[in-house]
């Protein structure tokens, strides 16, 4: 779990220095909320993928041969999350489509630069 905590910081990281660039560079609280609401989005996603993981792991490790099941079902799960809370924030949250999937994105390269980085 060590290492899906510092992947999820370093996404919340790089979502919180993207969010506050486009603060200073549109001076929009609008943008800022939108990039920090994809952001979520994404570190949410992950969370989920990173308990599904830990699932999967103490079920090898059990001597199971479905620890496999679990690593597809976080899969799924963290799609359809990400699918639902980014609707949710588009449609009820009335957040702008292009700065919320800024935050995404910038969600994304954290988890690619936070796995890169952890060495378990």
């Amino acid at each position: 779990m060590r290492a899906q905590s510092i992947i999820v910081g370093y996404q919340i990281a790089l979502v919180l220095i993207v969010a506050a660039a486009g603060y200073i560079l549109y001076s929009d609280q609008h943008a800022s909320k939108a990039i920090l609401y994809g952001g979520f989005v994404s570190v949410m996603a992950s969370i989920v993928m990173a308990c599904r993981l830990n699932q999967a792991v103490n079920k090898v490790q059990k001597g199971s041969q479905r620890g496999g099941i679990y690593v597809y079902l976080g899969v799924v799960e963290r799609l359809l999350v990400a699918i639902a809370l980014f609707g949710l924030g588009l449609v009820w949250l009335k957040l702008s489509p292009t700065y919320t999937v800024v935050g995404l994105i910038a969600g994304q390269v954290g988890f690619i630069l936070g796995g890169f980085r952890v060495k378990e």
